[in-house]
Order: C-alpha cells, then structure tokens, then sequence
C-alpha cells in the first residue's frame, strides 16, 4: 500500500473523467503532498484527457505495464464494477495503489484502511472503522464508529452511514443518502441519491426514497 501523503514516488491517475479533475486540483492545492508529481492519466476513452494540461510521456488506454516502478496509481473510478477489474490487472502488473486521504479529513483512532483509497476534503471517519480496497469517499460525507466498508464501493458526497453499518463490497451510494445505524447493506447494492435506509437490506439491488425501497 502506497501513501501519497509521504512517498516520493511519481503518481499516475487512471481515469480522466470529473473524479481525476478533482483528484489532480486537490492534490496541486494540498499543503502536505508537495514531495509528489502527477506525471499523467490513464483512459481508454483517449478524447477524455484532451480536458487535462498534463505534460506527460504516460497517457492514452489503461495498461498498467506502463507504469514504473517508482510509480503508484490513484484511481480516479467510481464505477464499483471497473474498479475491481482494474484491481485485478494490478495485482497481475504489481503495481502499487496510493492512497490519497485530503489534509481537511478527520479520521478517527483504530482506522483500519485497505489499499487505494481516495476521500476527498472535509470527510469524517469515526473510530474503529474498516475500510477495504479502491474505496471512494466523497467530500463532506459522514463515517460512524464501528462501520465495516468492503472493498470497490463508492460513497457519493454528504452520505451519512451510521455506527455499526455494514456495507458490502461493490456498492455504491448516491449522494446525500442516510444509512442508519447497525444497518447491512449487500455486495453489489446501489443506494440512490437521498435515499434513507431504515433496516437492513436482504436483497442487493436499486433502492430509491425515503424509506428505501427497492425499484429493480
């Protein structure tokens, strides 16, 4: 696992959509990962990376082989399915995932985290909680203790998850939504924007409103 925060080493983003837009504009404002450089991005839609001013030799299709070994990668995804392929192709590649945790993040004592994590400015994770690979935690959203968080899910901004919440891998929640506290949401469950989850979920799916109920 890597950390942006206090290794040296060059970082390529995958992605370059609006995600890497954001990645790349909070790490050049950041007071505490001045000792890295994003030398390039990653996509296979080559027309996304005409919206970026990096000069760099690494850019174009998604193959990791082309990043060095002083290199790590901060994805830029919030596609719940593309990032657990691309988790994947890395181990394949050995390549190293940093973790990119903004300065404005309060994190919690006992915080365990997986490998490739990204949560953007003003996130709170409480204490005890766990956190798997290639999580995405977007601005403003709020962890409880004790909260277990599987690996490849994506948290939209100003989600509030309550203590003791299970979420499972490959979920992906929609901004300003509210999981209760002791609530377990299924692998591969989507929660929609400003839904409210009440009790926990048996079935994966879509779940919509207030409560959520599922739509399909």
């Amino acid at each position: 696992m890597g950390d942006i925060q206090s290794s040296k080493s060059e970082i390529v983003i995958v992605g370059a959509g609006g995600l890497a837009r954001e990645i790349i504009s909070w790490h050049n404002t950041s007071k505490k990962v001045r000792n890295t450089t994003i030398v390039g991005l990653l996509d296979d839609d080559i027309t996304a990376l005409d919206d970026f001013d990096v000069n760099t030799k690494i850019c174009g299709t998604v193959d990791l082989r082309l990043i060095a070994e002083n290199q790590l990668i901060i994805c830029a995804i919030s596609n719940v399915d593309v990032k657990k392929m691309l988790f994947s192709k890395a181990i394949e590649s050995n390549v190293t995932f940093a973790n990119f945790i903004h300065e404005t993040c309060i994190i919690g004592e006992r915080t365990k985290f997986g490998s490739g994590l990204v949560i953007l400015p003003y996130a709170i994770i409480s204490c005890d909680v766990t956190i798997g690979n290639l999580v995405f935690i977007n601005c403003g959203s709020l962890i409880g203790h004790d909260v277990k968080i599987g690996d490849f899910t994506s948290i939209m901004a100003n989600v509030d998850i309550g203590g003791g919440a299970i979420i499972g891998n490959n979920v992906f929640i929609g901004t300003g939504a509210v999981i209760l506290p002791r609530v377990k949401i299924p692998d591969g469950t989507r929660i929609g924007a400003g839904a409210v989850v009440l009790k926990s979920i048996k079935q994966s799916g879509s779940y919509f409103g207030n409560p959520a109920k599922k739509i399909f």
